[in-house]
């Protein structure tokens, strides 16, 4: 029995060294994750505090170019106003004359006036001088029923006198 103590005892002792030992190096590990963890926060800070100042830059900067871009702008703006005011001015002082090339609008109106009249009067002498084409065709008919006409009768009183002269 006392073999079984000594043996329970060496295990146990055993046992509690493992376990000490275990949780001595889980110590270590925390104790190092920690400080690592630790270090990447202060980076992590550093780079936020550096981030926010390069946006401050950048936005300086950039209001600094729209800045000069607006006055830009603006003088831009002045210079057509000054523009605008003379061209006026010179219209205001000097109206506009017609050139001599451009028809006025009651001569063009005039114009399109005639044209129109124009085309009707075109449209009735092609309906007459399909009128005349008609009236030729119907006249030599007319002049054929004439001619034969002409030649029965004619062949009539040549008939009598020779028929007369037979009897």
């Amino acid at each position: 029995l006392i073999a079984n103590d000594n043996l329970i005892a060496e295990c146990l002792s055993k046992e509690v060294f493992y376990v000490a030992t275990k949780s001595e190096l889980n110590v270590a590990r925390f104790i190092e994750m920690h400080v690592a963890n630790t270090f990447v926060e202060a980076r992590c800070v550093a780079l936020e505090a550096e981030l926010a100042t390069l946006r401050d830059k950048s936005h300086q900067e950039n209001q600094g170019e729209l800045i000069k871009h607006f006055s830009k702008l603006e003088v831009d703006h002045l210079n057509l106003q000054l523009r605008y005011q003379n061209l006026k001015d010179s219209i205001g002082n000097h109206p506009p004359t017609p050139d001599k090339e451009t028809p006025d609008f009651d001569s063009v109106v005039v114009i399109g006036k005639m044209q129109v009249s124009l085309q009707g009067k075109d449209n009735a002498i092609r309906q007459l001088k399909k009128q005349l084409s008609e009236l030729q065709s119907t006249c030599r008919d007319t002049e054929c029923t004439v001619k034969v006409r002409t030649t029965d009768s004619q062949l009539t009183k040549v008939t009598n006198p020779v028929t007369n002269l037979q009897a």
